[in-house]
């Protein structure tokens, strides 16, 4: 059995999640903790049980190496550390072998107190993992509620640092707006089309007009920021004015009153109960904007270090509270681990199923397409 990593080895990092395929929420959460640990110098290894481009591709340009996709492959053991998303930990082999450290770190990110893959709480969980990352105030609540009693900290979907910058002048109305949204809501692209052709306006995201990574230059260069989720603290980061509003509405214009209540359901829009037309929304972005603006300038640093990612990722370089012979051990004696790790496999096979069918659906379309007069179909 190995200690830890020898002098001048690389520390040993597993990141093991359900999904890598969108450039969305949880992929980028990956995304950016892989290009975290590979700048300080670790052997990262990205599990999925799904992946494909274009999320695969970049992680394998972080990392120097492809999504492992078959979790026999995987033992947790090994690794020094280990951060893990999703229900996946029942996957994997935790029997003993030569290699494996005496201790592993393994932290959980828990990114949603509703969805079913996201909300922590298995036996896996409980036996297994020494600290808990969880997105919101309300997913840490929801984990205490369900008697999830691991170390629990907020990271408020954090931003890497390149999305720090000071504020920059914006002008009296916005000229350059990024609209970031997988999932637009007809309200919001109706507003879009209202504020065009007299506004920018870059749509990001399905459905847009095109699918990338945000990063900090597309941040800085708009004068106003549009989205949900973990685009908003970029913005916050940022210093750039930012409108929260999507599917599930939204408090629009960012400003003392209503931030804390707005990060407290993770910048989703959820907070208020507000749905507004896009008329309403399109006079709102334009008369209101120097309240987004006044908000922008304002956060003090102090305030807005809680959005800096890198201090809560390095929560996985803290020592583990139980070495890995007494994980084993609880594994071992604890009823209804096998049962949960035949559900882990029950979940995996629905999802890998249903990804695959989506694949046929779109290559099937894709050569209709070809196959019609011109390129098209209706």
């Amino acid at each position: 059995m190995s200690e830890g990593p020898s002098p001048g080895e690389p520390r040993r990092l597993l990141i093991a999640t359900n999904h890598l395929r969108q450039l969305a929420g949880s992929e980028v959460v990956v995304l950016e903790t892989a290009r975290h640990f590979a700048a300080r110098g670790c052997a990262i290894t990205v599990f999925a049980n799904w992946a494909a481009a274009p999320m695969a591709e970049l992680i394998m340009a972080a990392t120097g190496a492809p999504v492992v996709t078959d979790p026999n492959r995987v033992r947790p053991f090994a690794y020094d550390m280990a951060y893990v998303q999703h229900q996946v930990l029942g996957l994997f082999d935790y029997r003993q072998a030569a290699d494996e450290r005496a201790a592993t770190r393994i932290v959980a990110g828990r990114l949603s107190r509703r969805s079913y893959l996201e909300s922590g709480g298995w036996l896996h969980d409980r036996i297994l993992v020494d600290h808990v990352l969880a997105n919101s105030a309300l997913t840490a609540e929801h984990l205490a509620r369900i008697g999830h009693d691991a170390p629990t900290t907020v990271f408020h979907n954090a931003a890497p640092d390149g999305f720090f910058r000071p504020f920059a002048a914006k002008p009296a109305t916005p000229r350059r707006i990024l609209v970031v949204s997988n999932h637009l809501d007809p309200a919001l692209a109706d507003a879009i089309a209202r504020l065009r052709p007299g506004i920018a306006v870059d749509h990001v995201g399905e459905g847009g007009g095109r699918v990338t990574l945000v990063t900090p230059a597309m941040i800085a260069g708009a004068d106003l920021v549009v989205s949900i989720g973990k685009t908003v603290p970029y913005a916050l980061a940022s210093h750039v004015p930012v409108y929260v509003y999507d599917h599930f509405g939204g408090p629009g214009y960012l400003d003392a009153d209503n931030v804390d209540a707005a990060a407290r359901y993770n910048f989703s829009g959820r907070c208020c109960g507000r749905r507004l037309s896009g008329a309403e929304i399109a006079a709102e972005i334009v008369g209101s904007y120097a309240k987004g603006v006044a908000f922008a300038r304002e956060p003090r640093q102090a305030w807005l270090d809680r959005f800096r990612q890198p201090p809560y990722l390095d929560r996985l370089l803290d020592p583990p509270l139980v070495d890995n012979a007494e994980k084993r051990r609880r594994l071992i004696k604890t009823a209804f681990i096998a049962q949960e790790r035949m559900l882990a496999w029950h979940v995996r096979k629905n999802h890998v199923e249903r990804e695959m069918l989506t694949l046929e659906v779109a290559t099937l379309q894709q050569r209709l397409r070809a196959m019609a007069p011109g390129g098209l179909v209706d």
